[in-house]
């Protein structure tokens, strides 16, 4: 019953059922069955009929579901991660909004992060600021960044639009985005997922960086990767040996991936190809194991831990949260342990620069700080007083900052503004 066309199952309609079910009742008798006693049978069999047509809709959907043309929802993420290419999801739109005031500030007032502001009309769009601000004593207006609270091209609006408080600010009159909202993206529809699993098929990505990449990337609590190549026949100058790669996987803390991040890397690469370790990053390695029993240890790395020591004097009012709460917006912007002694992964990633600027806006966002006076950062050793320029961290390396062993000191004094 049922029947498969074009590699889709197609399910036969209750009356069909209904129909074999009545000839099968006659080829049991032995001859034809009375009008009335057909019709009995017709509606003690619906039930059965409806639950069987029910069974091969079912049937009809594991089809489908294990074929990229005809899988939907779950089961096309499903397939696609299989082959290294996870859905793209949704991203928020971002922008910057000017609050404002007609006249100026006779003292300083805060904008704190989270401030809801929406567009006009029926179906707002609600954005969220993502960094808190100060319009200071003597200035009328201040920018802060904003973040749509949906992921989706709806959040990409113009000059503008942005003008409605959801949530009240102290001081502020106005606000508005001098300049359009942008980046907002949806979440990947099935056919455009499809599609590009195809592509990728049809190139080979399962053997390509981007394919590793991706396939590495779909696992939860990967925050990043990075992919160094060797295609030659010899080992490159930095020891890497021929015709391999080698992943630099960033985790987050407190999780044992090793195992699904080799499994990854297993189903991913090509059979010829080698993953190495231990040359861009520090080595680290997981178990794989194939779909007939067979066992490989498969080696990829680990971001180097990159110290970043720091040292400031600070002007502070009697309002200052006190120096672990510096320290620990250090490392909220670094990453790395904090005074409490956890660990905080920070929004910094593997190869991204240490910026001065942002360490410095971290000390400035503690409460009671009032002026930084004196900063230098160093990504080698204590800083000398004349380390005042960007960290720069490579690929294979990830910046980190502790707040428990003194690497962040600090000197402060009190100031009556």
């Amino acid at each position: 019953m049922g029947a498969i066309v074009d590699g889709r199952f197609v399910s036969d309609s209750v009356e069909a059922v209904l129909d074999t079910m009545v000839a099968d009742l006659e080829a049991q008798i032995g001859d034809d069955v009375p009008d009335d006693i057909s019709s009995i049978a017709r509606t003690l069999y619906l039930p059965w009929a409806e639950r069987i047509v029910e069974l091969q809709n079912d049937l009809g959907l594991v089809l489908d579901s294990a074929q990229i043309d005809n899988a939907t929802a779950e089961a096309l993420d499903f397939l696609t991660a299989l082959i290294g290419v996870p859905r793209r999801q949704s991203v928020r739109a971002t922008g910057v909004v000017t609050f404002s005031r007609s006249n100026a500030a006779t003292q300083d007032y805060q904008v704190r992060k989270g401030v809801r502001l929406q567009t006009s009309g029926s179906n707002p769009i609600v954005y969220r600021t993502t960094e808190k601000v100060t319009l200071t004593s003597g200035n009328s207006s201040v920018d802060a960044k904003i973040e749509a609270e949906v992921g989706g091209v709806d959040g990409n609006v113009g000059a503008g639009k942005i003008t409605v408080f959801v949530d009240d600010v102290s001081g502020v009159e106005e606000a508005t985005n001098a300049a359009a909202t942008d980046g907002g993206r949806d979440r990947e529809s099935d056919e455009e997922l499809r599609e590009r699993a195809k592509e990728n098929l049809t190139t080979g990505s399962r053997a390509s960086a981007s394919g590793l990449i991706s396939a590495l990337r779909a696992i939860p609590a990967v925050k990043s990767v990075s992919i160094f190549l060797n295609d030659q026949n010899d080992p490159n100058g930095d020891g890497q040996p021929a015709h391999s790669f080698e992943l630099v996987v960033e985790t987050e803390d407190g999780t044992d991936l090793d195992d699904r991040i080799a499994q990854a890397i297993m189903d991913t690469k090509a059979a010829g190809d080698t993953s190495s370790s231990g040359v861009y990053g520090t080595a680290a390695s997981g178990v794989a194991t194939l779909i007939n029993g067979q066992t490989f240890t498969i080696g990829f790395s680990e971001p180097v831990s990159v110290q970043i020591y720091v040292d400031l004097d600070l002007q502070v009012t009697e309002e200052y949260a006190g120096d672990d709460a510096v320290r620990d917006n250090v490392v909220q912007y670094i990453g790395g342990v904090l005074s409490s002694g956890n660990n905080d992964d920070g929004r910094l990633s593997v190869g991204d620069d240490v910026i001065f600027g942002s360490v410095e806006y971290a000390i400035r966002d503690t409460p009671g700080v009032y002026d930084v006076t004196s900063l230098t950062i160093n990504g080698d050793a204590v800083p000398t007083g004349t380390d005042t320029s960007n960290i720069p961290v490579s690929l294979g390396e990830k910046a980190t900052a502790d707040a428990t062993d003194g690497s962040i000191a600090i000197t402060t004094t009190v100031v009556t503004p």
